[in-house]
Protein backbone atom coordinates (compact mmCIF):
# COMPACT_ATOMS: atom_id res chain seq x y z
CA UNK A 1 0.00 0.00 0.00
CA UNK A 2 1.36 3.46 -0.59
CA UNK A 3 1.01 5.13 2.62
CA UNK A 4 1.17 8.90 1.50
CA UNK A 5 -1.43 8.35 -0.91
CA UNK A 6 -3.74 6.56 1.80
CA UNK A 7 -3.75 9.78 4.26
CA UNK A 8 -4.15 11.69 1.88
CA UNK A 9 -7.43 9.85 1.00
CA UNK A 10 -8.64 9.73 4.45
CA UNK A 11 -8.11 13.72 4.52
CA UNK A 12 -9.67 15.10 1.35
CA UNK A 13 -12.43 12.81 2.52
CA UNK A 14 -12.75 14.10 5.65
CA UNK A 15 -12.20 17.48 4.37
CA UNK A 16 -15.16 16.59 2.36
CA UNK A 17 -17.27 15.75 4.97
CA UNK A 18 -16.49 19.48 6.52
CA UNK A 19 -17.22 21.08 3.12
CA UNK A 20 -20.84 19.29 3.80
CA UNK A 21 -21.37 19.55 7.41
CA UNK A 22 -19.54 23.13 8.60
CA UNK A 23 -17.61 24.80 5.54
CA UNK A 24 -16.42 27.62 7.90
CA UNK A 25 -13.92 25.59 9.10
CA UNK A 26 -12.13 25.31 5.82
CA UNK A 27 -13.68 28.95 4.26
CA UNK A 28 -12.63 30.44 7.16
CA UNK A 29 -9.54 28.89 8.31
CA UNK A 30 -6.56 30.66 9.80
CA UNK A 31 -4.68 29.25 6.95
CA UNK A 32 -7.34 31.18 4.36
CA UNK A 33 -7.47 34.27 6.40
CA UNK A 34 -3.38 34.29 5.59
CA UNK A 35 -4.04 33.46 2.41
CA UNK A 36 -6.93 36.26 1.91
CA UNK A 37 -4.69 39.28 3.80
CA UNK A 38 -1.22 38.24 1.66
CA UNK A 39 -3.26 37.72 -2.02
CA UNK A 40 -6.20 39.80 -1.28
CA UNK A 41 -8.60 36.86 -2.40
CA UNK A 42 -12.18 36.88 -1.11
CA UNK A 43 -12.78 34.55 1.78
CA UNK A 44 -15.69 32.11 0.14
CA UNK A 45 -19.06 32.42 1.71
CA UNK A 46 -19.62 29.70 3.62
CA UNK A 47 -23.27 29.45 3.52
CA UNK A 48 -24.46 30.73 -0.15
CA UNK A 49 -27.54 31.23 -0.64
CA UNK A 50 -28.08 31.64 -4.72
CA UNK A 51 -29.18 28.33 -5.37
CA UNK A 52 -26.78 27.76 -8.06
CA UNK A 53 -23.87 28.67 -5.46
CA UNK A 54 -25.52 26.26 -2.95
CA UNK A 55 -25.87 23.43 -5.88
CA UNK A 56 -21.80 23.97 -6.90
CA UNK A 57 -20.46 24.56 -3.24
CA UNK A 58 -22.39 21.10 -2.29
CA UNK A 59 -20.85 19.43 -5.43
CA UNK A 60 -17.22 20.48 -4.80
CA UNK A 61 -17.75 18.55 -1.02
CA UNK A 62 -19.05 15.70 -3.09
CA UNK A 63 -16.23 15.72 -5.55
CA UNK A 64 -13.71 15.85 -2.37
CA UNK A 65 -14.97 13.01 -0.67
CA UNK A 66 -14.82 10.97 -3.94
CA UNK A 67 -11.58 11.86 -4.42
CA UNK A 68 -10.78 11.14 -1.50
CA UNK A 69 -12.11 7.55 -1.60
CA UNK A 70 -10.55 6.96 -5.23
CA UNK A 71 -7.18 7.91 -3.50
CA UNK A 72 -7.45 5.39 -0.43
CA UNK A 73 -8.39 2.48 -2.92
CA UNK A 74 -5.65 3.18 -5.82
CA UNK A 75 -3.22 3.60 -2.80
CA UNK A 76 -3.59 -0.67 -2.87
CA UNK A 77 -1.54 -0.80 -6.11
CA UNK A 78 1.27 1.14 -7.06
CA UNK A 79 0.59 1.04 -10.11
CA UNK A 80 -2.17 3.66 -9.72
CA UNK A 81 0.77 6.12 -7.99
CA UNK A 82 0.86 7.95 -12.07
CA UNK A 83 -3.06 8.62 -12.16
CA UNK A 84 -2.84 9.68 -8.90
CA UNK A 85 0.04 12.54 -9.41
CA UNK A 86 -2.00 13.38 -12.84
CA UNK A 87 -4.88 14.01 -10.83
CA UNK A 88 -3.58 16.04 -8.24
CA UNK A 89 -1.41 18.01 -10.62
CA UNK A 90 -4.13 19.15 -12.75
CA UNK A 91 -6.34 20.05 -9.87
CA UNK A 92 -3.60 22.34 -8.83
CA UNK A 93 -2.68 23.54 -12.10
CA UNK A 94 -6.64 24.27 -12.70
CA UNK A 95 -6.45 26.08 -9.33
CA UNK A 96 -3.68 27.92 -9.90
CA UNK A 97 -4.50 28.94 -13.36
CA UNK A 98 -7.74 30.33 -12.21
CA UNK A 99 -6.28 32.13 -9.15
CA UNK A 100 -3.61 33.83 -11.70
CA UNK A 101 -5.80 34.12 -14.82
CA UNK A 102 -9.16 34.35 -13.35
CA UNK A 103 -8.80 35.91 -9.94
CA UNK A 104 -12.43 37.76 -9.71
CA UNK A 105 -13.08 33.98 -9.89
CA UNK A 106 -11.13 32.93 -7.38
CA UNK A 107 -10.76 32.53 -3.54
CA UNK A 108 -8.22 32.19 -0.74
CA UNK A 109 -9.57 28.76 0.08
CA UNK A 110 -8.91 27.91 -4.17
CA UNK A 111 -5.42 29.40 -3.56
CA UNK A 112 -5.14 26.86 -0.96
CA UNK A 113 -6.40 23.67 -2.33
CA UNK A 114 -4.20 24.85 -5.32
CA UNK A 115 -0.93 25.12 -3.29
CA UNK A 116 -1.47 21.61 -1.20
CA UNK A 117 -2.37 19.56 -4.57
CA UNK A 118 0.97 20.97 -5.71
CA UNK A 119 3.03 19.87 -2.66
CA UNK A 120 0.79 16.22 -2.90
CA UNK A 121 1.48 15.76 -6.63
CA UNK A 122 5.14 16.84 -6.27
CA UNK A 123 6.11 14.79 -3.11
CA UNK A 124 3.98 11.55 -4.97
CA UNK A 125 6.19 12.07 -8.03
CA UNK A 126 9.61 12.87 -6.14
CA UNK A 127 8.86 9.64 -4.21
CA UNK A 128 7.95 7.32 -6.64
CA UNK A 129 11.04 7.93 -9.03
CA UNK A 130 9.19 8.37 -11.72
CA UNK A 131 10.05 9.95 -14.81
CA UNK A 132 7.37 12.69 -16.43
CA UNK A 133 6.86 9.90 -19.65
CA UNK A 134 6.24 7.12 -16.94
CA UNK A 135 3.48 9.87 -15.48
CA UNK A 136 1.92 10.49 -18.50
CA UNK A 137 1.62 6.97 -19.25
CA UNK A 138 3.78 7.47 -22.18
CA UNK A 139 6.25 4.77 -21.08
CA UNK A 140 5.94 1.73 -18.57
CA UNK A 141 5.79 2.46 -15.04
CA UNK A 142 8.64 1.75 -12.78
CA UNK A 143 7.31 3.27 -9.59
CA UNK A 144 7.99 2.44 -5.85
CA UNK A 145 5.28 2.75 -3.08
CA UNK A 146 5.04 6.40 -1.67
Amino acid sequence: MTTFAYWKGVADAATGVILLTKPEIIYHSSVAKFLNRISGLRLPNPYPTANGEISAQHAVAIMVIAVGLGHIRASKDRHSIPSLVVMNAVWSALALGTVIFKPHRATSALLMTGINHFIFASIMFLRSKMTVKEMLGLKGSKTKEV
